[in-house]
């Protein structure tokens, strides 16, 4: 059986540049939106109040597993292509009892303003994340940066952010 996890971003445009945060992981839509509702009560958020997005990503998926070659996306950052989705068959986490997921990037710093980051995916443990991170290694691109992986623990249905911005 294949599963997801949802994925509370906060993505917003003004006159000099776009900026994405992400807010958390979320075995549970209602549990997400009511980590919206909280963070609404903080400046910037509250400024742009219809800038949330929650999105289904496949628990132990692995994306970039061809490697790369060029700097893509905006201001470095790369974004998961619209064709790259989760089919409605699959099932929440939440039937799985996990109190934690282990998210896979991939950043390395071109210039002192610019990095490049590739969201690799998000594993149900931190073993499986480490295997994919080993086979990234050898692939073009990762392999001239195998040290720039960062595996992170991440509590389901916490809050990821604390305060407001801008």
């Amino acid at each position: 059986m294949d599963y997801f996890v949802y994925a509370l971003e906060h993505t917003y445009m003004d006159e000099t540049h776009r900026d994405s945060k992400f807010l958390g992981y979320f075995n549970d839509a209602d549990k997400a939106e009511k980590e919206k509702q909280r963070l609404l009560h903080f400046r910037g958020f509250s400024d742009y109040p219809n800038d949330f997005y929650l999105k289904k990503v496949g628990l132990n998926k692995i994306n970039w597993q061809n490697g790369f070659t060029e700097v893509v996306g905006e201001i470095g950052r790369d974004y998961l292509p619209e064709d790259d989705f989760v089919p409605d068959y699959n099932q929440i986490i939440k039937e799985l009892d996990l109190k934690t997921v282990f998210k896979v990037s991939h950043t390395y710093t071109i210039h002192t303003f610019l990095d490049d980051e590739r969201e690799i995916g998000v594993f149900s443990d931190e073993k499986m994340a480490n295997d994919v991170v080993d086979f990234l290694r050898q692939k073009n691109g990762f392999n001239k940066y195998p040290d720039d992986f960062i595996i992170s623990e991440i509590l389901l249905n916490d809050w990821q952010w604390s305060s407001g911005f801008g």
